[in-house]
């Protein structure tokens, strides 16, 4: 679940702002430190990446740097956070995912309201359709 408002569409700038913070955020929330990442960035990915280029890609001011797409998917699944990651979803894509995501939560509410539905009528046993011969 994201921490951070992915449902406006930002400019080019806010939007690496907002990848800067995200990063450091779900960095700081799992206690993740630069190194630790960087360490298990190089082990999955089996090339050097070091702490200083991780302290780059969430630096404010280190406009220069930006956190590769490619790198993102990995960075989530190691953070255990996919707030970098819907930050990138188109505005359909977003929709998609709240709607799946709260699938469960209709599907709660719409069994208890209709009950009888799912329960099937009292005193009725369900007989399974006869199947009609092949001519």
């Amino acid at each position: 679940m994201s921490i951070f408002e992915t449902s406006r569409n930002p400019l080019t700038d806010d939007l690496d702002a907002l990848l800067r913070k995200s990063l450091k955020c779900a960095m700081l929330s799992r206690d993740i430190n630069e190194e630790k990442l960087a360490a298990e960035l190089t082990k999955r990915l089996g090339r050097t990446v070091n702490a200083a280029l991780v302290s780059a890609w969430k630096a404010e001011t280190k406009h220069r740097w930006h956190l590769p797409a490619n790198l993102v998917p990995v960075i989530c699944e190691i953070l255990g956070d996919d707030s970098i990651q819907r930050l990138l979803l188109s505005e359909k894509l977003k929709q998609s995912l709240d709607l799946g995501e709260s699938a469960p939560r209709i599907i709660s509410l719409l069994r208890s309201v209709l009950p009888e539905a799912t329960e099937g009528k009292k005193g009725e046993s369900r007989k399974k359709p006869r199947r009609r011969a092949k001519r």
